[in-house]
């Protein structure tokens, strides 16, 4: 939907950097005006909005919003690449959080529904054929499930993976330094793999 303003975006960023990387003084300047660009841009919550920001706001605004002087900038300085730097650098948090969001909202949701577990990614449309991945996650102890159908390289054919994490409950992250529960195995007969799998569910993710 933005894909011209993205692209913008990047360009600007990478004509930026190698520009100033030269001039130590002019690279640290620039590091900073990014970062208080980038942080003014902080509060806007999604990439739409933030393209509907760049699109609608005359050029300098939101730089003096967010306490940036264009003139006082040197003259060496492009400030047209610096705000395309840092609302790069903003899309690019937003893109890392998005995921962290969606596990949120379907852990909010599941829980809201009474649900006792909660299927936080899903990747694949056929799950006897790669790439195919899926963790499904107790709400009460965090406990999950993750099967996978990936490429064996050596046979070219499916190879199913099998094993349980632990995960945060409340943000379905993973827990730092926390082993798997159940190593990973895996199988070449799908029947095996999913038996395996429908075993592992009832005794870790069944009240």
């Amino acid at each position: 939907m933005h894909d011209d303003v993205l692209r913008q975006w990047r360009t600007g960023e990478e004509r930026l950097y190698p520009v100033v990387n030269v001039r130590p003084d002019l690279y640290e300047t620039v590091i900073r005006l990014v970062r208080s660009l980038a942080d003014h841009l902080g509060s806007i919550p999604d990439l739409d909005a933030l393209a509907t920001s760049y699109k609608t706001t005359i050029p300098g605004e939101d730089m003096a919003a967010a306490g940036i002087d264009v003139a006082d900038l040197p003259p060496e300085v492009d400030f047209g690449l610096v705000r395309d730097a840092a609302y790069q650098f903003r899309a690019r948090e937003l893109a890392a959080r998005a995921p962290v969001e969606r596990t949120l909202r379907l852990i909010q949701r599941a829980d809201a529904a009474g649900e006792p577990t909660v299927t936080i990614w899903s990747e694949g449309e056929r799950e006897l054929w790669p790439p195919y991945r899926r963790i499904e996650m107790s709400l009460a102890t965090g406990m999950a499930v993750a099967v996978a159908t990936e490429l064996d390289p050596d046979r070219m054919m499916p190879l199913y993976t099998l094993e349980a994490i632990q995960l945060d409950a409340e943000t379905g992250e993973g827990v730092e330094g926390e082993p798997p529960i159940v190593p990973r195995r895996e199988f070449t007969d799908p029947d095996e793999w999913r038996a395996a799998a429908a075993e592992l569910r009832r005794r870790l993710l069944t009240p």
